[in-house]
């Protein structure tokens, strides 16, 4: 009778003694790797091995009769796809081609931006690949996962929290494709691919897209189509951020400071209005739009600092409301800007809900 093995399962051998737990099933070839007690992975045929229930030793006693025991291991629960991984490997050439698709997802059941994300590595192809995916916010990286994600079928790589997405603005995912001992085929380069995540995109609805992978919509980043990289890689990160610096130091050159004779008489207009603060405010409480409100002030006010722009009009307009904003910004400016006039603007030029504030 064909047992069949997970990964997870206690098996001893059937041939000799000894025993550990499965970490890794070739369906194909009918070999499972099973780690032993001091870690090593030792491949052995699916029939050589037989599942024990918890609790029970791995070497059976010598009167015990060999008893086929339920599996025991929890499989953790995998949301619904839509994408049908092959039983088999694949024959179809266009499947040696590899194709691999990185998505984000919030948790099943989970609203945008107040439910974790989890992030999904799709392998559409022929070959198993081993992955390392790590991220961070600059050059130092924390190892997010490490393994195998066998042919035709998608992994979970991890789960985070909305207040974790800065640790993953840069995601690097280094790849190897191969196929298992005995079967044939041609060798791939390794793929290193670095992503700047774009944090915004994890807030508005609208990044969510559908996939062919699952029946949720998700944030899709194809890192490898059809063989060739899709996605920046570091080279033309590296050139990304030259291209980047370059609009920087342009932008500065046209700012006030630069001239401040001509631009110092006209006056910086700041909307405070929230949907021209962020793009989306899904899942923001008032607390947080509040906050970043606030923020946008204290920016405007940090890079205006000089003594260039002594005599500065910017203009910050709030709205009338209830005046909860304009009552935040008055009390930013005496608390941390004392110096600084500030007035209620021109109602001729900005209606009401304006604040003037004058750079001193």
């Amino acid at each position: 009778m064909d047992i069949q093995v997970n990964i997870g399962d206690r098996v001893r051998f059937l041939n000799t003694t000894g025993g550990g737990v499965v970490r890794k099933v070739l369906r194909s070839s009918g070999v499972v790797y099973v780690e032993d007690e001091s870690g090593f992975e030792i491949p052995v045929l699916h029939n050589e091995v037989v599942k024990v229930e918890d609790g029970a030793t791995i070497v059976p006693p010598v009167s015990a009769k060999k008893q086929e025991a339920p599996a025991t291991t929890a499989v953790q629960p995998q949301r619904k796809s839509t994408y049908q991984p092959a039983p088999k490997r694949g024959s179809d050439p266009s499947g040696e081609l590899l194709n691999i698709t990185l998505c984000y997802l919030p948790e099943e059941g989970g609203r945008i931006g107040q439910s974790h994300y989890e992030v999904f590595l799709v392998n559409d192809s022929n070959y198993d690949l081993f992955v390392t995916y790590t991220s961070g916010r600059g050059a130092a990286h924390e190892l997010r996962f490490a393994g195998m994600i066998s042919f035709d079928s998608s992994e979970l790589l991890e789960s985070f929290s909305p207040d974790e997405l800065p640790e993953r603005a840069k995601s690097t995912f280094q790849i190897i494709a191969f196929k298992e001992e005995g079967v044939p085929y041609r060798p791939k380069h390794s793929v290193d691919v670095e992503l700047k995540i774009d944090g915004a995109k994890f807030f508005k609805e609208n990044a969510f897209i559908e996939t062919p992978y699952f029946d949720d919509h998700a944030i899709v980043y194809e890192l490898v189509k059809d063989d060739k990289v899709m996605t920046t890689n570091k080279i033309d990160a590296e050139k990304l951020a030259a291209e980047m610096m370059s609009q920087k130091v342009a932008t500065q050159q046209k700012r006030p400071h630069t001239e401040p004779q001509k631009k110092l008489s006209e006056p910086l207009v700041i909307d405070l209005h929230i949907d021209e603060v962020v793009d989306s405010t899904v899942g923001l409480e008032p607390r947080d739009m509040l906050e970043l409100q606030l923020k946008r002030v204290e920016e405007v006010l940090r890079a205006h600092r000089k003594p260039s722009f002594k005599g500065k009009k910017i203009i910050f307009i709030h709205g009338k409301g209830e005046g909860v904003l304009r009552q935040a910004v008055i009390n930013l400016l005496k608390r941390k800007y004392p110096r600084y006039d500030q007035q209620d603007a021109s109602f001729q030029q900005y209606g009401f809900g304006a604040t003037q504030v004058t750079i001193r």
